[in-house]
């Protein structure tokens, strides 16, 4: 559906700042008008949320048939890059890092989901795609949560009521049976990515999108201690708890959940901060970077995305008071990556969905 670019943004002052560019893919853009009302909704959100654990937009705008969003740049990796290439090695997620970016991530699902308009008027935000392709890592430890494309909320005008939004080893039962829902599907959510940082494996993910929904709908989760003996009892208790198939028996808040949250991090990881998630993402990058020398890049063709590039600059540049259009000149090349949203590293970050 969108594919994203990293660029210098040319500030009024005269400096510039690394920024996020997320585009609609053209094709997309001109076939289906949903397509432009998911956008304008996700652009209105993101420019209304303003919270250290929430991926900010700074503005968005039509430009040369497609639309584009302007966004805070995450400098690191997603949340799935990382568990992935644990996976990979057989190593599961340290507990007390686990703890600290769940936590994070409960802050801003409380953040979001008692997010209120600038009159006061509750949003109703329900954030839909919590999953580790969503939250992303900075190199700075920062945690945010990012894409309410599929985002429920008060302000949205368009409607995915009929649409099953979010990656479907992260849905929530009620989701994949059409009951009402609400927003425990995004702690149901947080409850699986917790799970499956500390057990080193997938959940509900199966071969098929068949069997994973079923899967999803069973609601059958083994317990921890299975793939990890020494995890606490508390800790898996917790999770439980978020994973019940009877929502109304579940943790009920973001909130209840970062409290709890906190207070395991008291027991089994003081000291546990940001500098611990950046230790993390340096780690992962530089392993990354070390495969990539063994790697042989597939051709990217990406002269005529840089020339198509070149003709929203030019649009925009007769349309925005003064300022100065972004460069695509600056735009540099960069691996293809499996999955959105990611942010992170140098260059075109670009998948087609």
């Amino acid at each position: 559906m969108a594919e994203i670019w990293r660029a210098e943004a040319i500030l009024p002052n005269g400096t510039s700042s690394p920024v996020a560019i997320k585009r609609v893919l053209p094709e997309l853009a001109s076939k289906n008008p949903l397509y432009r009302s998911m956008f304008e909704d996700e652009a209105r959100l993101g420019m209304l949320l303003s919270h250290p654990n929430i991926v900010h937009v700074f503005d968005a705008k039509e430009v040369a048939g497609t639309f584009l969003m302007l966004m805070e740049l995450v400098d690191g990796t997603s949340l799935k890059s990382l568990v992935e290439e644990a996976q990979d090695r057989g190593a599961v997620m340290p507990l007390p890092a686990t703890l600290y970016i769940a936590r994070q991530l409960a802050r801003a699902l409380e953040y979001a989901h008692n997010a209120r308009t600038h009159e006061g008027q509750p949003l109703g935000i329900i954030h839909r795609d919590v999953s580790p392709h969503n939250l992303l890592l900075g190199s700075n430890g920062d945690v945010k949560l990012a894409d309410f494309g599929l985002a429920d909320a008060s302000v949205h005008e368009a409607s995915t009521g009929e649409l099953v939004g979010g990656k479907l080893g992260y849905l929530a039962p009620e989701v994949v049976q059409q009951l009402d829902s609400d927003a425990r599907i995004d702690l149901f959510a947080t409850g699986i990515i917790l799970w499956e940082l500390l057990a080193g494996r997938r959940l509900f993910q199966r071969k098929t999108d068949v069997e994973t929904l079923r899967a999803v709908v069973r609601c059958e989760v083994p317990a921890l201690t299975q793939f990890n003996p020494k995890l606490p009892s508390e800790v898996e208790r917790l999770i439980a708890r978020l994973l019940l198939r009877d929502r109304e028996q579940r943790i009920g808040s973001a909130a209840e959940l970062e409290a709890e949250l906190g207070l395991l991090i008291e027991a089994y990881g003081s000291g546990v901060g940001a500098s611990d998630v950046s230790l993390l993402v340096g780690l992962h990058l530089a392993r990354s970077a070390s495969d990539s020398r063994e790697y042989e890049e597939p051709g990217l063709e990406i002269a005529a995305v840089l020339e198509e590039m070149s003709v929203f600059a030019q649009a925009a540049s007769s349309d925005t008071d003064g300022e100065t259009p972004l460069n695509p000149d600056d735009f540099q090349r960069s691996e293809y990556v499996e999955e959105l949203p990611d942010y992170s590293g140098s260059g075109v970050h670009r998948r087609p969905d």
